[in-house]
């Protein structure tokens, strides 16, 4: 088997595993839910029945470091043994240097020796809660240690578990719109950056400091192991935006093509993504994946209110989609006080726990058919919102009359035309009439399927009970999340 990695398929990118194409359902652990096994084990079952395919688990540079020099792997090895047994492939979140633009997770002797690992400064010289991204001994400590890592990946996880490196979590500075360091000042001198970009001049300096630290650890890891590599981002302010208040310096929207630009090891960026509004998450996906980008959801609000079980169909329908993660299993967000995913002791559901397992159920088992026709216009996505009873999709012969019945008023799915004579159903509660077009007639369906995909082949798990034709006004109706092939009778003189 090839190592994980991205590739362009028909101008489409898509994530490669055990060379087949792979669609991340994730569910992250919590921050702190990683340490101990106590804490993290009990977790793998509860993402393995939602239908999750991936665990994405924080690694601390703290816990591997806690000694200068000396790296333990006990907990990563215990992370890939626990995934393996729960089936489960792991994205790996390097908290290093910068956890939301903070140090909390680097060692004890990197954060409390100041004078050697360089703190960024605000404008009046006070020190910042972020790291300096000039510093190169900070750098160098922490590409040691992420280096470490991936050897023990490369000599211990031949089976690749570990399918994504995130490198660092929401990096960028708070606090300041940069670092005004003895040395960032220098730069920015010497850079022309008042000159070049004008009132965006110290975010652009963040920019460029933020993603060469970066990209120059990237590129040391793939050396190691060459493993698809990314980092996350704090989105800005769509409005009024002030750097600082958001990580400046981290990928937000306005200064993609510029962080781009320094890439050359760094894959791809991947937004966080905690709005409400079903507007400004289309827009997030769509900033994030423009120019063939690969679209990587690595955060998304868990709470109850949080859309997850419906974004996650938005996010996928996105020609360069790869994958949707939601933080996290164990702890809502941004709904602090409300009931999570997965209660961390009794292990009960939260009611959005359901709702996101038969969305990530009826995915998982069409996830060949999707990426297959991701971006075509044979690929359909419907999402209900409030107030919604259904919608109306044409294919090539045919008018599709899509009508919602789900109980929570949440209707989704994916409509795949494989042909004008067969469509693929993915998704739960909704049916499907399917229409003449031109005519107030309908067409006979001559065999529905109630089934999954392993890789490229359908299995049928049970042939759909149908007592009238279509032609008399029965749709197909799927009502359980999961995946229906449907075979019209479609004939010359139709």
């Amino acid at each position: 088997m090839s190592t994980p990695h991205l590739e362009v398929v028909n101008e489409r990118v898509r994530l490669i595993v055990d060379d087949k194409p792979f669609l991340i359902l994730g569910v992250q652990w919590d921050c702190d839910s990683c340490f101990s096994k106590e804490e993290m084990n009990p977790l793998f079952p509860e993402a393995r029945r939602m239908g999750a395919n991936v665990a994405a688990l924080p690694l601390y540079w703290r816990e591997v470091e806690s000694n200068v020099g000396t790296y333990d792997f006990t907990m990563l090895e215990e992370r890939l043994k626990q995934a393996r047994e729960h089936d489960l492939r792991i994205v790996l979140l390097w908290f290093g240097t910068w956890k939301n633009a903070c140090s909390f997770y680097a060692p004890d002797h990197v954060r409390d020796d100041h004078a050697t690992f360089r703190y960024a400064r605000d404008r009046d010289g006070n020190e910042l809660v972020s790291f300096c991204p000039t510093s190169e001994v900070t750098w160098q400590a922490d590409r040691d240690a992420l280096v470490g890592v991936t050897r023990y990946l490369r000599d211990h996880d031949k089976q690749n578990t570990v399918i994504l490196i995130q490198i660092e979590n929401e990096s960028g500075i708070l606090g300041s719109s940069r670092c005004f360091c003895e040395n960032c000042n220098r730069l920015f001198r010497e850079g022309n950056y008042a000159e070049q970009f004008g009132p965006e001049a110290d975010e652009a300096l963040s920019v460029v400091s933020f993603a060469t630290y970066i990209d120059r650890i990237a590129s040391d890891v793939k050396a190691v192991k060459n493993i698809p590599c990314y980092t996350n981002v704090w989105p800005s302010q769509q409005v009024d935006r002030i750097p600082g208040t958001y990580p400046s310096g981290g990928g937000a929207s306005q200064m993609l093509d510029l962080y781009y630009e320094q890439l050359n090891h760094l894959d791809f960026l991947a937004p966080d993504v905690y709005t409400d509004g079903v507007t400004d998450f289309g827009r997030v996906c769509s900033q994030y994946s423009v120019a063939g980008r690969p679209l990587y959801i690595a955060e998304h609000s868990s709470s109850k209110h949080g859309r997850a079980e419906r974004n996650v169909f938005y996010a996928l329908a996105s020609p360069n989609a790869i994958g949707f993660d939601p933080w996290a299993i164990d702890s809502p967000y941004p709904d602090m006080y409300s009931e999570p995913l997965v209660d961390p002791i009794g292990h009960e559901w939260g009611r959005q726990a359901y709702w996101l397992r038969d969305s990530y159920v009826a995915i998982g088992r069409a996830i060949s058919p999707i990426v297959m026709y991701q971006g075509t216009k044979s690929f359909f996505c419907f999402v209900q919102e409030p107030g919604e009873k259904g919608t109306s999709i044409s294919g090539a012969l045919t008018t599709l009359r899509i009508a919602y019945h789900d109980r929570d008023g949440m209707a989704r799915g994916f409509i795949i035309e494989t042909n004008p004579a067969e469509y693929l159903l993915i998704g739960s509660g909704f049916s499907v009439r399917f229409r003449k077009k031109g005519k107030d007639s309908a067409y006979p369906v001559k065999r529905a399927d109630f089934g999954r995909f392993d890789g490229d082949e359908f299995h049928v798990l049970h042939q759909m009970r149908r007592e009238r034709l279509e032609g008399e006004g029965l749709p197909v109706t799927l009502m359980e999340p999961g995946v229906i092939r449907v075979t019209l009778e479609i004939s010359p003189d139709s």
